[in-house]
């Protein structure tokens, strides 16, 4: 039997009297890649803020390991094992992309319970590897010391999920990953996740609108629709649900 990462159980949430969220449950398998679809205005980011700690729910639970994480917050979960990257990627536009990592790195560090000195003036070589090992990750390896405002906008997103990684997440999620991006972006961000989830065992949640990102990673999808879940199964089943294409994929 899959041991179970993720799960939200009846989750309720709305913003004022409009809700949002009604009763959604879901799993998350550790070593899967789980997509949630689902139209605009569907619950997809409220969901993802609720499972991050972002937001707390009006009803229903969040357990991450089998622990009640309902109320921890954001920084805590991020501690236990959760990363996440956003639709517009969060990094310091001014700072190199090595500058970056160095920060996500150090962080992690200090997450850790690692003690850096206040004094010290430099990274030390071993901190230096793991940067230079995440970037070379990402395929950043050579562009380490442009900018991040200068990165091309797929390569912005890149260095973020790096960032990400230097917290050594066992669950990523990642909220429309491909958003933005060209048609060879988005073929090359499906490669490198695959490839990094893969590598460093990570489980993965995730939201996205394009089809083609959608099948080149899902090994099980969930749709909302209004903030219900209407499917959710291994894709191709999921894919010739007649609600679904009726209210989403659409008829061929």
């Amino acid at each position: 039997m899959a041991e179970i990462l993720l799960e939200a159980l009846g989750i309720y949430k709305g913003y004022g009297r409009i809700p949002v969220l009604k009763n959604v449950s879901l799993t998350i398998e550790r070593g899967e890649s789980h997509v949630v679809i689902g139209p605009n205005g569907a619950g997809k980011s409220t969901l993802f803020k609720v499972l991050t700690g972002e937001l707390y729910p009006s009803a229903g639970g969040v357990f991450f390991e089998g622990k009640d994480v309902t109320r921890t917050p954001a920084w805590q979960r991020a501690q236990r094992g959760f990363g996440r990257t956003f639709q517009v990627a969060r990094v310091f536009q001014h700072m190199s992309a090595r500058e970056n990592m160095l920060i996500a790195v150090e962080t992690a560090e200090r997450s850790r319970g690692a003690w850096i000195p206040p004094w010290r003036l430099a990274p030390t070589s071993a901190l230096e590897a793991r940067v230079a090992e995440l970037l070379e990750d990402v395929g950043l390896a050579d562009r380490a010391a442009t900018v991040a405002s200068e990165l091309a906008y797929g390569d912005r997103k890149r260095l973020e999920l790096g960032m990400t990684l230097a917290l050594q997440p066992s669950l990523l999620l990642l909220d429309e990953p491909t958003a933005g991006m060209s048609q060879s972006e988005r073929k090359a961000s499906v490669d490198l996740i695959a490839r990094v989830t893969r590598r460093h065992g990570i489980s993965l949640l995730l939201t996205e609108h394009d089809m083609g990102v959608v099948f080149g990673l899902a090994t099980r999808l969930t749709v909302l629709h209004y903030g219900e879940v209407i499917a959710s199964g291994e894709p191709d089943a999921v894919r010739e649900d007649a609600r679904v294409r009726e209210v989403y994929l659409g008829h061929e």
